[in-house]
């Protein structure tokens, strides 16, 4: 079963992740929906999300949750978790790209890097851009990844991953390989497999 690339998580796509056979243990989902190892919890957290719609033909299903928090330091931490379904055995790359736009999932454009020294190509400046993430592990399909970042925030600012345009996170074909050759063509993951634009959750 294929789908568009850029439409909407469905009905059916949700009930695809809720079936049996994608159950995840109640650890898992409370890992996801808690964010374990988020440390101290702070009155002022703020939630993202973004469904997952794929790419090309293959059937790809998948959410992502962000939650800031503050740290005892003042710095803003931003939790990520990710669970994706259809993907190939193996690691893909995982970047928040700077547009909010999957129809086609080209238009996510480069990879988020706000900095006045800026350069969202995704092999160039590789992994030093704000949007750059760990790769996502998938076994028997499915894929389970959780990180925190301080180069992204959800509230406002000039980290802030809602700039006039959005933003999105891509999964990609293969591995981050974190480029340590320098701009190497692919070396942050090739071509896009899967996109979701981040939405606050309100």
């Amino acid at each position: 079963m294929s789908q568009v690339p850029g439409e909407k998580f469905t009905h059916e796509a949700e009930e695809r992740i809720h079936d049996k056979k994608f159950i995840l243990s109640a650890a898992v989902i409370a890992a996801i929906l808690l964010g374990v190892g988020a440390g101290k919890a702070y009155a002022q957290n703020i939630e993202a999300r973004a469904d997952f719609v794929s790419c090309g033909k293959t059937f790809i299903t998948g959410v992502a949750l962000l939650t800031e928090r503050a740290s005892e330091e003042g710095v803003k931490l931003v939790d990520v978790s990710i669970f994706i379904n259809g993907l190939s055995d193996g690691k893909h790359a995982v970047h928040i790209h700077e547009t909010g736009n999957c129809t086609p999932c080209s238009a996510a454009n480069g990879h988020f890097d706000p900095g006045p020294a800026g350069d969202s190509r995704p092999d160039a400046n590789h992994p030093f851009h704000s949007g750059d993430l760990v790769n996502v592990n998938v076994v028997n399909g499915e894929g389970l990844m959780q990180t925190t970042t301080s180069r992204i925030t959800l509230s406002p600012g000039p980290l802030s991953a809602f700039p006039d345009g959005g933003t999105a996170i891509i999964i990609h074909t293969d591995p981050d390989t974190y480029c340590p050759n320098g701009e190497v063509a692919g070396c942050a993951g090739g071509t896009r497999e899967a996109c979701g634009i981040i939405q606050l959750r309100k």
